[in-house]
């Protein structure tokens, strides 16, 4: 009750029109919230990161000093275990035949029992090279140290205190096994001494110990990655240190307990992270540090792109906010107020109407609404009521879908029912429209009226799918326009490659918007083939090349295998052969984890100049499961289990399907769940002679070139071309006496080059691999080219063979596309589309003269001389059509070409029917456009 009560609370907040309002800031909050946690949650994994990896420097420095002093005391007890005790009247010990390598040392005084130690060179040789001394203090109040082993000139010195120390130690006090750590300063220089019972047998056995530098000591210590180190002994002391913080070592000392890690210092937050630990069996402590605001220098990168990351986060967020509520909210609420309006006047409407009309609640039959007409019809008697139960029961019932009704009311008139369920006010209802049924011609008109609103929405539909065109493509023409004035700049091969990358892009980009409209144009008809002439090399390497990067990023192979016969130049609709290849390998990457992707091309058979060329994409992928191979190709549907790939709209394998069937072609499948797929399409496509075309690649010498590659389909297919192109080439390893006969090498990778496949080749090579350049590049003694670019292979191999000249490609577009000396008059509202055309018509040696509307373009032209005009088709004020129609009309007699982002049927008839001569379907390229002015350049111009 209490959460019904707070919602019928709420609800007046998102009921009314300003709710969206309140929405629109609510999941802006929501956003700024998770954009700030998502922050948060970066500087905290930074941050616990880089403390991780400073923590483990730490703990490693200590597990070295650790180590440091657990070897000394185990020499220590090695030594004291070494020891022999011998009495007076039992000495048996001679000494060693060669004292060089072995010196042995008699402990104890002569007045009671002695020890006998042997020091071998092995062990003399280790204290020196870890500067350690080997010290005996005799027990009981003897006060004479016995140096037994010295790095440093002998002396007999040990401090009093130390000496006062050991001489007082009871037995019991120092348990058995452990050692006895000591510290002296007094000499200037720190030293560490580590003292053990040389026999725990005997209570007055003395005193075995090694003496250590602090030098020594603070460099075994010192370790610049686990930053500054602090060593105390039993009490607390200070012993060593490398910080000269004294109000850091008070804080250690203040931290209870043994072993320790965080955060110490500060008056408000710390300033610094401190581990610590106990040394060896010792109570002494060793101490590791790091400054925190050294810490927080070395994440200032993180912390700068956390900042920025927040600003723009939050300015977006601000920006989104404000523009979602001016372009969308603000017309919705006027909308709504229209609606509350139209309501409103629908309500009149139902008052003033000619016929009798009711709503009938579907629950209860009760009316709802009904205007003036019904109630004098109706009346309000029980034969109403019956009447209203019957409608309802006939027009829900889905076994009875007669929706009309003749019956005669109780003051003898004649109606006739036209009923239809709906809803109304959040229920069922049966909305009920009565007509005398002498009124024929009124329920005639009725019929005429919805046979206008069918009309009307099927003609609303075909106006969205070309206002989507429109739309959509007005600014890929400025994006892809811009491209090829680019490409026709002075470019280096580098950007060269970047700009193929992005018109490969922004192809496949204009490609998917247009499988959404073509699904309805094929629906509808309106699809039709464009036959041209394409290079097939051409087409398979801009595929190949559009998928390779996301192929390779998840260590694919992948590479395209192509019939060495398969003619060159075939004529067909490429974009519609593109669009099908393109989302076959698009599905191969999305749903290949592992091994390879293989694009084979090959002539299936041939009939006169017709040819069947067959496209085979193949992959290793997680395959397709029997169930759904029965289903793939129908419109939506989308195979189950897919959950780590981004799911598509499931019309990519639809619209393959329905294109190659307008291509007379076929699509098959092959797939096994687990091992892979395979889908084959097969085209009748017709083979254009070489006689009308300039040769596309010269010929090889004919000489020896050897392929390798791990792949042999892929090394056969390659050694055909190359036998095309007039080479002798065999697929196999060059014999010991053929590597000096300077032949060429080709080495096939399908993917990147891990390893090379014949290293110790000294000959001409040509290294091919799936991220090479497309053009080649010469480096490291050979040229490095793309493995799925025939043409770059045929020019690296010219190369090494020394034939192949360079031809300049802006050399041959300008001898292609000759300048036209054209006046050309363009009409275009888009300010980014006039450039780009102006740019285009600039650079076919055209003067260019623009204007904003039909309107301005109609007083231009007054005004000057014009070889042609070219008007974009949708613009405000005047129209194309309309500036067409009103030129033709005041004499105009010069060419009209049209331009417009509609690509739907029917389109060009309409240009020609308002005067104009052409039509061109934006996105166009500078060939198009140069192929449509160029027949103007000094031809008289007609009126068509």
């Amino acid at each position: 009750m209490r959460l019904k009560s707070y919602l019928h609370q709420i609800n007046p907040l998102f009921s009314s029109p300003e709710a969206a309002r309140r929405l629109l800031r609510v999941v802006a909050l929501i956003f700024l919230i998770g954009l700030l946690g998502a922050v948060y949650n970066f500087l905290r994994s930074s941050i616990s990161n880089e403390l991780s990896q400073r923590r483990s420097y730490m703990s490693s420095a200590i597990a070295e000093a650790q180590t440091f002093f657990t070897s000394r005391e185990a020499l220590l007890e090695s030594l004291s275990l070494s020891a022999v005790h011998k009495s007076r009247q039992n000495e048996g010990y001679e000494p060693s035949a060669n004292p060089a390598e072995e010196i042995h040392l008699h402990l104890g005084g002569p007045e009671g029992n002695q020890w006998g130690i042997w020091l071998t060179q092995r062990m003399r040789d280790y204290l020196k090279s870890k500067q350690l001394n080997l010290l005996y203090v005799p027990g009981g109040e003897q006060s004479q140290v016995q140096r037994l082993f010295s790095t440093q000139p002998e002396s007999a010195y040990l401090p009093g205190p130390l000496l006062a120390k050991l001489a007082t130690l009871k037995f019991s006090e120092v348990p058995p096994g452990e050692e006895l750590w000591l510290m002296d300063h007094s000499s200037g220089t720190a030293q560490l001494y580590i003292f053990t019972r040389l026999d725990e047998r005997y209570a007055n056995s003395g005193w075995l110990g090694l003496e250590m530098d602090g030098k020594s000591v603070s460099a075994a210590l010192s370790d610049q990655s686990a930053g500054d180190f602090m060593m105390f002994n039993s009490h607390g002391g200070l012993i060593f240190s490398s910080t000269p913080s004294a109000q850091l070592s008070e804080d250690v000392q203040q931290v209870k307990g043994g072993s320790f890690f965080g955060f110490l210092g500060g008056r408000w937050w710390p300033d610094h992270l401190v581990i610590r630990k106990q040394l060896g069996s010792s109570d002494w402590q060793l101490v590791y540090s790091f400054d925190l605001h050294n810490l927080l220098k070395s994440l200032w990168p993180q912390l700068f792109v956390a900042l920025l990351i927040s600003l723009f986060g939050m300015a977006l967020i601000g920006f989104l906010t404000h523009w979602v509520e001016v372009r969308l909210i603000a017309p919705a609420l006027d909308r709504i107020q229209a609606l509350i309006e139209s309501e409103a006047f629908s309500r009149d409407v139902i008052q003033i109407a000619p016929v009798a009309l009711c709503v009938l609640r579907r629950s209860d039959g009760r009316v709802v609404l009904e205007n003036t007409l019904s109630q004098q019809w109706l009346g309000n008697g029980t034969e109403r009521d019956q009447l209203c139960a019957g409608w309802i029961e006939q027009a829900f019932d889905p076994n009875r879908p007669n929706s009309s009704d003749y019956f005669e009311t109780a003051d003898g008139r004649h109606l006739y029912l036209s009923s239809a369920p709906t809803r109304y006010n959040g229920e069922d209802v049966l909305f009920c429209a009565f007509s005398d049924i002498s009124a024929r011609k009124q329920i005639e008109a009725a019929l005429e009226e919805a046979k206008r609103l069918a009309d009307t929405a099927n003609e609303a539909k075909t106006l969205f799918l070309a206002t989507m065109s429109h739309e959509i493509r007005t600014p890929l023409y400025g994006v892809l326009g811009t491209l090829e004035l680019l490409s026709r700049t002075h470019l280096d091969n580098q950007q060269k490659d970047y700009l193929r990358a992005i018109e490969g892009s922004s192809g496949t980009l204009l490609q998917l918007i247009c499988d959404v409209l073509d699904v309805s144009k094929i629906e509808a008809g309106q699809l039709a083939l464009e036959l041209s002439e394409f290079s097939s090399l051409d087409l398979v390497h801009e595929i190949i090349q559009g998928y390779a990067a996301a192929a390779h990023a998840k260590g694919l192979q992948f590479y395209a295998c192509v019939d060495p016969q398969l003619p060159e130049i075939l004529l067909g609709d490429v974009t519609r052969i593109r669009q099908i290849l393109s989302n076959l390998l698009n599905n191969a990457v999305k749903f290949t984890d592992s091994g390879r992707i293989v694009l084979r091309v090959r002539v299936d058979s041939r009939d006169g100049e017709r040819s069947n060329i067959l496209w085979q994409v193949s992959d290793t992928g997680r395959g397709i499961a029997q169930d759904d191979q029965a289903l793939i190709f129908e419109p939506f549907y989308q195979t189950e289990g897919n959950t780590n790939v981004i799911a598509g709209t499931g019309l990519g394998l639809p619209i393959c399907q329905r294109l190659t069937q307008l291509m007379n072609g076929n699509i098959r499948m092959v797939s096994e769940l687990g091992l892979g797929s395979s889908f084959t399409l097969t085209l009748p496509l017709e083979a254009c002679p070489m006689v009308s075309h300039t040769p596309l690649i010269s010929p090889l010498l004919p000489e020896m070139i050897y392929v390798v590659s791990p792949v042999r389909e892929l090394a056969e297919s390659v050694a055909g071309w190359l036998r095309r192109w007039g080479a002798r080439a065999q697929f196999s390893l060059p014999t010991q006496s053929d590597r000096s006969r300077g032949n060429v090498l080709i080495e096939l990778h399908p993917g990147i080059v891990e390893h090379r496949l014949e290293p110790d080749w000294q000959g001409p090579l040509v290294l091919a691999s799936g991220d090479g350049h497309n053009e080649p590049r010469i480096r490291g003694g050979s040229w490095q080219v793309n493995t799925n670019n025939l043409r770059a292979i045929h020019q690296a191999v010219s190369q090494a063979q020394g034939v192949w000249v360079a031809q300049s490609e802006e050399h041959s577009d300008s001898r292609e596309l000759k300048k036209l000396s054209l006046h050309v008059l363009v009409a275009e509202d888009n300010v980014i589309n006039q450039l780009i055309l102006k740019d285009q018509l600039e650079e076919l040696g055209c003067s260019v003269e623009l204007a904003s509307n039909g309107e301005d373009a109609l007083s231009i032209w007054r005004n000057g001389h014009f070889d042609v005009v070219l008007t974009d088709v949708n613009m405000p004020k005047l129209n194309g059509y309309e500036l067409a129609k009103e030129l033709r009309r005041q004499g105009c007699s010069i060419p009209i070409i049209g331009a417009t982002a509609n690509a739907m049927r029917g389109e060009e008839e309409l240009c020609l029917a308002a005067g104009m001569n052409h039509c061109l379907v934006k996105p166009f390229a500078l060939r198009a456009l140069f192929n449509y002015l160029a027949p103007y350049e000094r031809a008289p111009h007609e009126v068509l």
